[in-house]
């Protein structure tokens, strides 16, 4: 049943923006809708629908730190019908209206120095596929990142066909950890997923994938890419890669998706999608 919650928890994150009901994840999961409140409070401790609106302000504030975008814009791109229902559940949740605290944000991030070292360039990537497995751990608590035996854990009967591929996490957390946007009750694990980036376009969806792991189709798109040598200098690296976007504008914002990191064979790389 944990697999099937974990799916529930994805599913509530890669729909935020539709006006979907907990019947709707229900019927995907192939679960009653009691079921589905039931097991997801024992696993999360909340309800499917508190979950939602949590993850939703969340990115609602890395919009509102990151991107031009007017409020009504937000409350759209969130999930929300109108912008006032927006604005009541945004300032219940973080205890300012979202102007005062976009204006908050704006004035800590402009005063930051951006890293030295470290280059931003915005690149059109093609259509690509990811097979990924959610782990609730932060991932300075992973042993193994980068390496390719630990991101394809229980897919050896697939190494043939997932050959040419890197390893790769993708972290839904990383841009409301940067605003301290995780805030909230009752607080909720740091999501990462690793797994392998797939440098072709290989068949694998003919291929049953072990439990905990996904497919995942990453569309054509642009993002923000930013190389650098260890994964401890993450926290150094976005904050570069943010305030440049943000200094420099380029046609182009953060789509508040989840940032992912790639080990390539000499260095790491950071793609934020973004979106226009």
């Amino acid at each position: 049943m944990f697999n099937a919650m974990t799916r529930a928890e994805i599913w509530l994150q890669d729909t935020l923006e539709k006006p979907l009901s907990i019947e709707d994840l229900a019927q995907h999961l192939g679960y009653s809708a009691s079921q589905v409140r039931r097991q997801f409070r024992h696993y999360f401790h909340t309800s499917p629908s508190a979950y939602r609106e949590k993850r939703r302000l969340e990115r609602a504030a890395v919009l509102l730190a990151f991107t031009p975008y007017n409020i009504a814009q937000i409350a759209l791109r969130c999930g929300y019908q109108n912008h006032s229902s927006f604005s009541r559940a945004f300032q219940r949740h973080f205890q300012l209206t979202p102007r005062h605290y976009r204006h908050t944000q704006c004035s800590v991030l402009h005063q930051q120095t951006p890293p030295q070292g470290y280059t931003t360039h915005i690149e059109k990537g093609c259509m690509r596929q990811a097979v990924l497995m959610r782990l609730y751990k932060s991932p300075e608590h992973l042993q193994g990142l980068g390496d390719s035996s630990y991101h394809s854990h229980q897919l050896e009967s697939l190494q043939a066909r997932l050959a040419a591929s890197t390893p790769a996490v993708s972290l839904p957390d990383l841009l409301s950890e940067k605003i301290d946007a995780l805030n909230g009750q009752p607080p909720h694990p740091i999501r990462t997923d690793i797994g392998l980036y797939l440098e072709t376009l290989s068949n694998i969806k003919s291929i049953p994938l072990p439990a905990p792991y996904r497919r995942v189709n990453i569309a054509v798109r642009h993002y923000a890419s930013t190389c650098f040598d260890e994964f401890s200098q993450l926290s150094q690296v976005l904050t570069s890669a943010l305030l440049d976007l943000m200094q420099k504008p380029k046609g182009y914002y953060i789509s508040g998706e989840a940032p992912i990191v790639l080990w390539q064979s000499d260095y790491l790389e950071l793609r934020i999608p973004l979106a226009h």
